[in-house]
């Protein structure tokens, strides 16, 4: 899964959902997030308008670094492709898309396919976590429409929130139980994406050394810490019982073995993903799939951090400039990244979009079809 969000956004959503939940909750553990300051402090917050003024220029600072880096990072995508196409014709670049064997896109399709039931793997433990029961095919047909339109529109923490409430909401699921769903959902992926990452530095920091001209030493050094990071965080959370404080915000995980299949369904959504982009790469890069895995990590984590809609440009520059081909390779390297784009994110739209369009048929043909589910314990949510 490729998420455009930032942790920033995920908090602003789940922070509201919180504050409710705390005149509302009677067993405040059950909450997976808790704002970065105490209640008693929030209201002095509001009492005092200097605080609550210099808390809202701070954050719009935020935000404006985070557009500048993201256009940054943008206009460098731009220019590194740019210079790439210089060595490609339009007449290639067409000749290398038929090129694409009927066996590539198969294989692409079904990682793709892979890649989307990791997917409905968070979305069913996030249902859980609210204490609502909904039969797990329409959890797993939600999933798959929320994440197909918000991976190719961006912005997802925002975009899957709304299309999640449209589509949770007729069974009675309210804005913060959406919340909780999205922020549980964002939990998951970043625990799978710090593992894959440190997973792939430790096997091979090369692609990374090599472009940034350090040593592979300290690449495989910060995976091994990326590792143990998250082994803290699971020990300290799952097996302590505690809640752990990850980028100033308070996280709550669920018991050990939920945990470890939660990371296990994110490291395999992103090694679905992963192998989609290996079984289109062209056979004359020679790449083994590790080292495709330590560069689709490396220019997944640059498209995160730019912000932009489905990481577009930012993603297949990083891989260009990773991947480094000879000039007679680049137009390959092209029709590859645009089956890429084609199969893992135009595809799924599409499906998704028609998918969101039959729900809503049928949910004013048949409104009785969809029957509100009511608050309920659900077994082994925690």
């Amino acid at each position: 899964m490729i998420q455009g969000a930032g942790p920033e956004e995920a908090v602003v959503l789940s922070g509201r959902a919180a504050a409710s939940e705390r005149r509302a909750d009677p067993d405040p553990g059950q909450r997976p997030v808790s704002p970065d300051a105490p209640v008693a402090g929030r209201a002095g917050e509001h009492a005092d308008p200097r605080a609550r003024s210099h808390r809202f220029a701070g954050y719009r600072l935020r935000r404006l670094l985070s557009a500048a880096l993201g256009l940054l990072l943008l206009l460098i995508a731009l220019w590194i492709l740019g210079r790439w196409a210089e060595h490609v014709t339009f007449a290639e670049l067409l000749h290398e898309l038929r090129a694409i064997g009927a066996t590539q896109i198969a294989l692409a399709v079904g990682f793709t396919a892979a890649s989307f039931a990791a997917l409905v793997g968070y979305e069913w433990y996030a249902v859980r976590f609210t204490r609502r029961h909904l039969r797990f095919a329409l959890v797993a047909l939600y999933s798959f429409i929320t994440q197909a339109i918000a991976h190719a529109a961006g912005f997802a923490i925002f975009v899957g929130a709304t299309v999640r409430y449209k589509l949770y909401g007729g069974h009675g699921f309210d804005i913060f139980d959406v919340a909780r769903i999205q922020l549980y959902f964002s939990t998951t992926f970043g625990l799978g994406i710090v593992t894959i990452g440190g997973l792939a530095l430790a096997l091979d920091p090369a692609p990374l050394a090599h472009v940034t001209g350090t040593s592979p030493a300290l690449w495989r050094s910060l995976g091994l810490l990326a590792l143990l990071g998250v082994a803290a965080v699971v020990f300290v959370a799952s097996v302590l019982h505690r809640r752990v404080r990850i980028l100033g915000h308070l996280v709550e995980l669920p018991e050990l073995r939920t945990t470890v299949l939660l990371i296990l369904l994110g490291v395999g959504d992103l090694l679905g993903v992963a192998a989609t982009l290996h079984v289109l790469l062209p056979a004359d890069l020679a790449l083994a799939f590790h080292e495709t895995l330590s560069i689709f990590v490396a220019a997944l984590a640059l498209g995160l951090l730019s912000h932009v809609p489905g990481s577009l440009g930012v993603f297949e520059g990083a891989v260009v400039l990773l991947v480094e081909p000879a000039p007679e390779q680049a137009a390959a390297l092209f029709g590859a990244l645009i089956a890429f784009r084609a199969i893992y994110y135009i595809l799924p739209l599409l499906v998704g979009a028609l998918g969101f369009a039959a729900v809503e048929l049928l949910r004013w043909l048949r409104p009785r079809a969809f029957v509100r589910s009511a608050p309920g314990s659900a077994a082994g949510h925690r």
